[in-house]
């Protein structure tokens, strides 16, 4: 009779279980929709982003800051950060490297799956299980706190936890983690959408850059 109860009560435990989490991933897919439908939405796209790092290998942190333009469902976009900027028109990419004084030449992969300021609005598209696993408060903004984890078990990311301010539904900020227990997190700052930027942002040109060497690698 109490092994009985045990199964019962196990059957009734995975049943609650496998319920609450079809609800979570169903309220983190309605929640990543009104995300994406924000995006695609805007013309265009500023930000400023922090990118803070912890290398459990190397025992070390690192820390830097940028500003991204793009222009959403395009592939064009710019970069820039004090040593470096990445310059897309959306079939060639720039990657211009000023402490070595040289910008690499490569064609636009549409295969890449790494996460970078770029692609951090639309990434979650496809390619991962997401449930809501919370909500917090930051700032004074409420935020919803989503998991993501890639269907693609080959992938070096682990997890992603990103927070989706419940006001604006923006991204707030996004922390990845690897197989090896790293851990980066993307914060973004400063959106603004709609703005017209100046002709030829997504292109390389050699004059904004001195004593630049070119290394194409097409």
């Amino acid at each position: 009779m109490k092994n009985n109860l045990k199964i019962i009560l196990l059957v009734i435990f995975f049943s609650l279980s496998t319920n609450v989490f079809a609800q979570n991933a169903s309220s983190a897919k309605a929640i990543l929709d009104k995300v994406s439908k924000t995006y695609a939405s805007y013309k265009t796209i500023k930000a400023d982003f922090a990118l803070t790092g912890e290398n459990k290998q190397e025992n070390s942190n690192f820390n830097e800051r940028g500003r991204v333009y793009l222009v959403p469902g395009t592939g064009k976009y710019k970069i820039e950060m004090p040593n470096n900027a990445l310059i897309s028109d959306g079939k060639t990419q720039w990657s211009v490297l000023l402490d070595l004084k040289e910008v690499q030449i490569t064609e636009v992969n549409p295969a890449d799956k790494s996460i970078n300021p770029a692609n951090i609005f639309n990434f979650y598209e496809r390619g991962y299980a997401t449930r809501k696993t919370g909500e917090t408060k930051v700032a004074g903004k409420s935020l919803h706190i989503l998991e993501l984890i890639p269907t693609d078990k080959s992938q070096n990311i682990s997890a992603i936890q990103l927070r989706i301010n419940k006001g604006d539904n923006l991204i707030y900020d996004a922390t990845i983690s690897d197989k090896n227990g790293n851990k980066y997190i993307y914060t973004l700052t400063n959106i603004e959408v709609n703005k017209t930027f100046s002709s030829g942002i997504f292109s390389f040109y050699k004059h904004n850059y001195p004593g630049i060497e070119i290394v194409d690698l097409r």
